[in-house]
């Protein structure tokens, strides 16, 4: 089967396809979804539909992160491809667990409980915080039921994917000829004849310019300009002006005690088991002396927690199941339970440390709570001037609005419909009828979550014909450069030509006339870096010389440079010893495109339809 699969293999640019997103997840934004997206389908696999609702929950977090990184670069056409992405990953995903429940794959609660707690994002002080851990799930929509199911899901697909990955494999002969390749070495010399070398040298006459021009009108074309007038609403801004006394802030304490108190937190110790039999021996032999972390050490089936004697860490109530939460919390620490049955199997639990439960001092956590605070009445502030902004820009003027609302009137620069340092809300609204003809405000525009803005056309040129006198300069220097360019290229292949020809005098004049010279490199591997790489890439790019005898070349560099080169010799060596760090990279490289194929098969197998328009 892997290798029917190897060979329906078409490169590895399917799985780059595949990998291209992958943003951690960072608990930013999930929960801004729409009720009524639950009821919209995007997609469906062999019947099991997918919302718009689950695509939006992994395309608004993604779509966010990427505007982040490209700020102001960032296009309304990236979207199309995001949603693509988006989506496939999305199938991917279900494929995957549907396999992996088909194969019994299953994940512990331990082995998820110690992911959690190694999560940066919740710790505090470099300790997990379960309040913080809570905290943040419920400001992004989730309960710890609901991100723990996911996260076990997740786990889930991860080691079904390692399997499968694990199960690629190369022939001895593959092995043996990539070896081969990887180990060749090649002796060769080289010129490098550079473009800005002959720039001063070529000149080029106002005819020929004037020519360019003439023929070539529709591409210099200033660009229909606008100019704007408008007006932003900031969340940053707004947080700016939030002022609190101490007594308004120890009274929201007082209210807000829920988010500063610490849940009572137990640490222990588990074995556990699947077989009845099995665990009651253990119980036997902890009852008769026997020691608790050798035991564990020896006997417990949790893969997560075994090593470390089944240590569990802390974890407060809602972390583990019912019935091993059931009993752990009403342990004294010290003691060891009975037999306690999950579904995961029979649980021997030792209880070993009590946190109880402690509301943090004011002074403590007043910065925390000044923050905090400031962002919840900035949020109030913001959300009243949102519906009274939408308001004013659909009744009024935005200098009235400026005067209603306390903001500032700004002005932008001229800019074109092509301009990537602006917010593409902004270019395309501005060009729209109703702002650039109509001359009226704009609609809101969100342009993040906590910036909006209102828009107004000032000023607009129409687009117009470039004047020769303003491109003249332009043309020259760009007619110069083709010339140069052409001459570099002509002297590369003509000294190709006289190296075929022998003719080494004539080749002589015109390397001292250019101020060329040779540059003796001797015998390099591929990853040789005593050259330039794209040097050594299209030396090995060659074919091999015939009958000894060197083979020349002419080629482009980037740069608009030009190369000349003499392979003098291919020479491979016979392999005794597989490279294993080689074998190592090349099976990384073969388990992901065994992995895209099987998902592709999968994807083959199962009825998919697309719905794109409710994407």
């Amino acid at each position: 089967m892997l290798v029917s699969i190897k060979n329906k293999i078409k490169g590895w640019i399917s799985y780059l396809i595949i990998g291209l997103i992958i943003i951690p997840f960072a608990l930013f934004g999930i929960s801004e979804y729409f009720t009524a997206a639950s009821k919209i389908k995007v997609a469906s696999f062999d019947g099991v539909d997918i919302s718009k609702e689950e695509f939006l929950l992994e395309f608004n977090p993604q779509k966010r992160w990427l505007q982040h990184e490209l700020g102001e670069k960032y296009d309304k056409k990236f979207d199309f491809l995001l949603k693509k992405i988006i989506l496939n990953q999305i199938l991917d995903k279900h494929l995957l667990e549907r396999l992996s429940r088909k194969l019994s794959y299953e994940t512990t609660t331990s082995e998820l409980n110690i992911i959690i707690r190694a999560n940066d994002l919740f710790k505090e002080e470099g300790r997990f915080s379960l309040e913080k851990y809570k905290k943040l799930l419920s400001l992004n929509g989730y309960t710890t039921e609901k991100y723990e199911t996911i996260k076990l899901q997740e786990l889930r697909r991860i080691q079904i994917k390692s399997n499968l990955l694990d199960s690629a494999f190369i022939t001895p002969s593959q092995l043996v000829r990539l070896q081969k390749l990887n180990n060749q070495k090649r002796k060769f010399s080289y010129i490098i004849i550079q473009t800005d070398n002959y720039i001063k040298e070529v000149k080029v006459d106002a005819q020929s310019v004037k020519d360019f021009y003439d023929n070539k009108k529709a591409l210099f074309f200033k660009p229909e300009q606008v100019k704007i007038e408008f007006i932003e609403l900031s969340l940053n801004e707004i947080a700016k002006r939030i002022k609190v006394s101490d007594d308004e802030l120890f009274n929201f304490y007082e209210n807000e005690q829920e988010n500063f108190t610490t849940e009572e937190e137990r640490q222990a110790q588990h074995i556990l088991l699947t077989d009845e039999l099995t665990a009651q021996k253990v119980v036997t032999l902890l009852d008769n002396g026997g020691d608790f972390v050798k035991l564990a050490k020896e006997y417990s089936q949790d893969s997560g927690s075994k090593d470390d004697a089944g240590n569990l860490g802390f974890f407060t109530r809602g972390i583990m199941v019912s019935e091993f939460e059931k009993k752990v919390f009403a342990m004294k620490p010290g003691e060891v339970s009975d037999l306690v049955k999950s579904k995961f199997g029979y649980h021997i639990i030792k209880l070993n440390n009590i946190k109880v439960k402690t509301l943090k001092s004011f002074d403590t956590v007043k910065q925390e709570i000044l923050a905090l605070y400031i962002q919840k009445q900035a949020q109030k502030v913001f959300y009243n001037l949102t519906e009274q902004l939408a308001n004013l820009a659909y009744e009024t003027s935005l200098e009235e609005i400026v005067d209603q609302m306390d903001l500032k009137l700004q002005v932008s620069d001229f800019f074109d419909k092509r301009n990537t340092q602006l917010n593409q809300k902004i270019v395309t609204t501005a060009f729209s009828d109703m702002v650039l003809n109509k001359g009226e405000n704009s609609e809101v525009l969100e342009l993040s979550k906590d910036k909006l803005m209102v828009i107004r056309s000032r000023e607009k040129l129409a687009k117009r014909q470039k004047s020769f006198s303003e491109v003249e300069s332009e043309i020259n220097t760009h007619l110069i450069t083709l010339l140069a360019k052409t001459f570099v290229d002509n002297l590369a292949n003509n000294i190709v030509d006289l190296l075929l020809h022998n003719d080494k005098d004539t080749l002589e004049k015109i390397m001292i006339k250019n101020k060329l010279k040779w540059h003796r490199v001797g015998w390099v591997k591929r990853d040789s870096n005593k050259v330039e790489t794209s040097i050594v890439n299209k030396v090995f790019a060659l074919a091999k010389p015939i009958n000894s005898k060197s083979s020349y070349s002419a080629q482009n560099l980037e740069g608009g440079n030009a190369i000349v080169i003499d392979l003098l010799g291919v020479k491979t060596t016979d392999i005794e010893i597989v490279n294993d760090v080689l074998e190592k990279s090349l099976l990384r490289f073969e388990s992901n495109e065994v992995f895209v194929n099987i998902l592709e098969m999968l994807k083959s197998q199962a009825e998919i339809k697309i719905f794109s328009r409710n994407l």
